[in-house]
């Protein structure tokens, strides 16, 4: 019942929104009869096999019709619309490639009727589709029952993970939760899992999880047997409950289970590469918009209230430990003090200029170009000078975390209230579980997030800007 019907309706699914998106295009080119518009012939005539090519690359990156997996609805419904957006911005390039111009793609009503018809389809779809999916179990006379074994908390996850996604089969629990069993030998567990398998069996269970700690799973192949003789599959789950490491992750690399300290989602590279990606396009849209003109009034500025170089750079600590050379604009006069005094509320090193961009953030407007070379990024940790580093690092444990990315321009410490001045070392380990929580949690969406966010704390300003 799993795959089969897994199946039929995935393929379902596929072919209603590929004939959904095929009449979004006939609606298209209907009412451009309509219209003044005079469009490429060659356009024209490709269009369908062009939303088709750029469906199937949509949904594929994001995996939306995936059967290998449990089946989840929110997953299904946030692939759905990313799928739809990456879709619909393959289709406007290709009208840009053959018509030489999104305007008429964009400013006619055949586009506005079309993009409606597909977010209606969408939504209405994907509503249909969840009615469809609560009523699946009932059509079915022999389902696929699912079980665990093992009352622990590793199971209890796996449980609430597999309930909460059991459209395609019929999750019965945890078989042993009203038993408080204790293994003290191998013998004892083994004697306990033997006569497991056989009640399970003989509740016609088709598949059950073993979930127990890893000491105790060995010989393998005299359980996996004894399940066979049953026509029963078996899995079994390593419980790593017991491990002291709270935040731990685990994954596979070919045969072999590895535990990880942390989830780190810019360990992918297809999560890098978009990140870069974005970057680079904040990166230069704030270069030639902003900087093209704000650069030399900030310059002339500076130059006139002390004596000095415009810009000013310091080593400070990057991604895996490096020192690079970041820039800002000089907001201090640039004899007679310690640079690596950090800045302090009513510092007599800042000159009047350089109240207002450290107040406004403006100093940091250079560090646009320090991404633009690959040394830092829009949005991560914030960068400290190599003595602080040192410094922090034989104190706070779990420090150095925040190297694994690229140091930020702005990111999630700092709007949330802790910039500036670190007289404490535990106002340091606040803003280091930031960042931390950051590296864990990292989206494009945060990212996003985090730069309206810093706009915001920006113009409201912050008193621990100074």
């Amino acid at each position: 019942m799993r795959n089969r019907y897994k199946f039929t309706f995935i393929i379902w699914c596929f072919l209603t929104d590929l004939m959904a998106l095929v009449f979004g295009v006939l609606l298209f080119l209907r009412i451009n009869t309509e219209t003044a518009i005079e469009w490429n012939d060659l356009l024209l005539s490709k269009m369908v096999p062009i939303t088709i090519l750029s469906w199937l690359f949509s949904t594929t990156y994001f995996r939306l019709y995936r059967v290998d997996t449990l089946f989840s609805v929110d997953s299904f419904y946030r692939n759905s619309w990313r799928s739809l957006l990456t879709q619909r911005i393959l289709w406007q390039i290709s009208i840009f490639i053959f018509q030489g111009s999104l305007q008429d793609s964009f400013g006619s009503r055949a586009h506005l009727f079309q993009l409606s018809f597909l977010l209606v389809y969408i939504l209405l779809s994907r509503i249909l589709f969840t009615l469809i999916l609560t009523k699946i179990k009932k059509w079915v006379s022999k389902p696929y029952v699912v079980a665990i074994w093992g009352f622990n908390k590793t199971s209890i996850e796996l449980a609430s993970k597999l309930e909460t996604n059991s459209y395609f089969i019929h999750f019965v629990g945890i078989i042993n939760e009203n038993y408080s069993e204790d293994f003290k030998t191998k013998e004892v567990f083994s004697i306990a899992l033997s006569s497991a398998i056989h009640s399970a069996a003989s509740n016609n269970i088709n598949e059950l999880y073993i979930v127990t700690k890893p000491d105790f799973i060995s010989d393998l192949n005299y359980y996996f047997e004894l399940g066979d003789k049953h026509s029963m599959r078996l899995k079994f789950v390593p419980d790593f409950s017991t491990i002291t490491k709270v935040h731990f992750s685990t994954g596979n690399l070919d045969n072999f289970h590895v535990i990880k300290p942390r989830h780190e989602p810019l360990q992918n590279a297809y999560n890098r590469l978009i990140k870069r990606v974005f970057d680079l396009v904040f990166s230069i849209l704030v270069i030639v918009f902003v900087l093209s003109w704000l650069y030399p009034i900030l310059a002339f500025l500076i130059k006139k209230q002390s004596p000095g170089p415009v810009l000013f750079k310091q080593l400070r600590t990057g991604k895996k430990n490096e020192a690079f050379w970041c820039y800002k604009f000089r907001s201090m006069q640039t004899s007679g003090f310690d640079e690596s005094q950090q800045a302090q509320k009513g510092d007599a090193r800042i000159t009047p200029i350089g109240k207002f961009i450290r107040r406004t953030s403006l100093d940091e407007m250079p560090q646009f170009f320090n991404v633009l070379l690959g040394s830092m990024s829009v949005v991560g940790p914030r960068p400290h000078m190599l003595q602080h580093t040192m410094d922090y690092n034989n104190q706070i444990s779990n420090f150095m975390v925040r190297h694994f990315v690229k140091p930020g321009i702005t990111g999630l410490a700092q709007v949330t209230g802790l910039r500036g001045e670190t007289k404490k070392v535990s106002d340091m380990k606040r803003r280091v579980r930031a960042d931390i929580e950051y590296v864990q949690n990292w989206s494009l969406i945060k990212d996003v997030k985090i730069c309206f966010l810093t706009v915001i704390v920006t113009l409201k300003g912050d008193e621990k800007a100074f």
